[in-house]
């Protein structure tokens, strides 16, 4: 392997200005069905961080050429109070999907999901929602994470290793007062029951001694068998984004090695495994403008660079005047990739991106030989 190319790009989902509740969204996920169907889930509202945010699921049965119609996966209770939502999804062992559900507490709409003073976040609650389809969605199974804090981070999907094994990489972050008392880190949280239960953790990246914070860690498991690890790092208090760190797992998850610094500069990236050793990153550059794709050969804990191409944005920056972290979140302009294998053994990958004023859902598929 050692080229990218890009074979069509495409849109998942384009809002309208005219319909309030369907105008922009963000954070898609995606996964391929064995039957060969993809489905994106994401969040869509009247603004990425507005309290009317819903979760919406889409069907494409021709590899990512056509969509279906946004169905909307549930309606969350609001009973005691507004809540605004978001997902993240991915395939299990047994072929079904996997949801795992943040609903923020938005019992001020008007006020943002993260304080832009501290970078503390507002109270939220956690739930599983499964699918063996895309089409029909079980009811959602709330639970208890293993550390007991209001500054639970959104997670990235979760990692299914067995049928019953599955790892959920998430993070801290500050609750809204500006505290926490684990620091700013990243874990994994880890159930034995297919998602039910979550009753323990272990730190993946910890580096808050140094005033590094790792935000929007992705797991994969390599060729190998290793789990390999990807995080985006940003000083404190320096106030700068850092290399891209990596850490391997050679016990399903159980611990961590220390964390190594890799060759890209960039914030959220998501590796995908493919043979031997290979991977393929997508991830928004800092050192150059816009959304890139990666291939690297994992040999032993070297990172061993191949090829690189600019997907889109060779001309958007992904930060609009923005000096920290928190502010960096609200600015940007594209990102959080996702990454599927097609039926052909291609890549496909979907980001959210700002065009014309509208935040899409933007595709490519890419042929990596």
């Amino acid at each position: 392997m050692n080229r990218i190319r890009v074979q069509r790009t495409g849109v998942v989902f384009r809002g309208t200005p005219e319909d309030p509740h369907q105008r922009h969204a963000a954070f898609p996920s995606v996964a391929r069905l064995a039957d060969g169907k993809l489905i994106v889930t994401m969040t869509i509202g009247r603004g990425r961080n507005t309290a009317d945010v819903r979760c919406y699921g889409v069907t494409s049965r021709d590899e990512g050429g056509t969509w279906s119609v946004p169905r909307l996966l549930f309606e969350p209770d609001e009973r005691a109070h507004r809540v605004s939502a978001g997902i993240r999804t991915s395939r299990g062992t047994d072929g079904s999907l996997v949801g795992f559900v943040n609903l923020l507490d938005r019992s001020d709409p008007d006020a943002p999901t993260t304080n832009r003073v501290n970078g503390g976040t507002v109270p939220r609650e956690h739930a599983i929602i499964r699918s063996p389809d895309g089409e029909a969605w079980s009811a959602l199974e709330f639970f208890q994470p293993p550390l007991d804090w209001h500054c639970f981070g959104e997670p990235s999907p979760v990692l299914a290793l067995s049928a019953d094994r599955w790892l959920l990489p998430s993070l801290t972050r500050l609750d809204w007062d500006g505290r926490c008392p684990y620091g700013l880190k990243s874990f994994v949280m880890i159930s034995e029951d297919r998602g039910r239960t979550w009753p323990r953790c272990a730190d993946v990246f910890d580096l808050w001694s140094k005033r590094i914070i790792t935000w929007e860690q992705k797991q994969v498991v390599l060729a190998d068998g290793r789990i390999l690890a990807v995080t985006w790092a940003f000083n404190d208090a320096t106030k700068e984004n850092l290399p891209n760190l990596y850490t391997f797992s050679a016990d399903d998850g159980d611990s961590y090695g220390p964390a190594l610094e890799s060759p890209l500069r960039g914030q959220t990236c998501t590796p995908l495994a493919l043979a031997d050793n290979h991977i393929l990153c997508v991830y928004r550059r800092l050192d150059r403008n816009g959304l890139w794709a990666h291939l690297a050969r994992i040999e032993s804990d070297r990172w061993v660079s191949i090829a690189e191409h600019c997907l889109w944005g060779a001309d958007r920056t992904a930060l609009i005047g923005a000096d920290s972290s928190i502010q960096q979140q609200h600015t940007l302009q594209f990102g959080y990739p996702q990454l599927a294998r097609l039926s052909n053994g291609d890549v496909f990958v979907v980001f959210w991106a700002v065009e014309d004023e509208l935040s899409i859902i933007r595709s490519f598929a890419l042929i990596v030989r």
